[in-house]
């Protein structure tokens, strides 16, 4: 049989699979076998809950075994739509461009250490072997395909829960002197808003609310509360576009790629954007570039 190709983007607030799947990056363990089996994964003698809201971020993702844990059910996902239950995995994973010299070969480390996995998910048991990890730069894996449709120079914005990272790109390579990430991830925006929805009428509003209006740009709730948070959202987009334009990028020649989760607050609450912005507003664009490599790289030496 051969190789199966799995790319899986672990973010701080969503875990992306290549073939569309999505779920929070929260990972509880579980004093028992869980009495419901939807999104509850054991391995190693011990049950977990995954897909739960993540509470809080992680100084380094290589700290405990939840980014395995996540990726397991990103796997199981993948060989779900294949019909199969086991098989040998090449592993496709991403890092901040940022941090691909300080952590790319820890974070293959962290996944060639448990090679072989054997778990069961929603039910269902899986054995895998990974035959071997790629370690990719976030952001410009999810483009690289498309870098003769951008102008000479490029910068690729990727927002996420946690932070916004921004990467420019001269003439189709990264340029990393001026790499940055920033710590204004939509979840600062959900708190802003919470935190106004507090004062106003003593009350918050559901995340899964807040993340409606971010994705449609608007919801059927009550009016007084939706103009709080739609007001809440123009300014958080506001806020970005400013901090892009105090890293003096030219807005006018430069095109401005926005992807990841927040792509769709830019699209529905940006001002002004102009006619060099470019929006990718699906989720698992990262994902699907890494196995989009994955795919290029080993089949071109088969």
């Amino acid at each position: 049989m051969e190789a199966i190709f799995v790319g899986v983007d672990y973010g701080n607030g969503n875990t992306k699979g290549d073939t569309g799947f999505v779920m929070q990056s929260g990972v509880k363990r579980l004093a028992t076998k869980p009495p419901i089996e939807t999104k509850a994964l054991s391995w190693n003698g011990q049950h977990y809950a995954v897909g739960a809201p993540k509470m809080e971020i992680q100084k380094s993702k290589l700290d405990n075994e939840d980014m395995l844990i996540a990726s397991m059910a990103a796997i199981a996902e993948k060989l779900k739509t294949l019909g199969i239950t086991s098989g040998e995995i090449r592993l496709g994973v991403g890092l901040p461009l940022t941090m691909m010299g300080k952590e790319k070969r820890d974070c293959h480390d962290y996944y060639m250490r448990n090679r072989k996995l054997n778990f069961r998910y929603e039910g269902v048991n899986y054995s895998v072997y990974i035959i071997s990890v790629d370690v990719f730069p976030q952001g410009y894996a999810a483009i690289v395909n498309r870098l003769g449709t951008f102008g000479m120079t490029t910068v690729v914005v990727d927002v996420g829960s946690w932070t916004v990272d921004i990467l420019p790109i001269t003439e189709g390579q990264p340029d990393v002197s001026r790499c940055k990430s920033l710590s204004l991830g939509t979840f600062t925006a959900m708190a802003e808003i919470n935190e106004n929805l507090r004062q106003k009428f003593g009350e918050e509003a559901d995340v899964a609310i807040i993340k409606d209006v971010m994705v449609h740009g608007t919801s059927n709730i009550n009016r007084e509360y939706l103009e709080v948070i739609r007001e809440g959202l123009y300014g958080y987009v506001d806020g970005v576009m400013n901090s892009l334009k105090t890293l003096k990028f030219n807005s006018t020649l430069t095109e401005f790629v926005f992807l990841g989760g927040g792509a769709s607050v830019i699209k529905n609450f940006g001002r002004d954007l102009g006619e060099n912005v470019t929006i990718i507003e699906d989720v698992c664009i990262n994902a699907k570039g890494y196995e989009d490599i994955l795919q290029h790289k080993y089949k071109a030496v088969s």
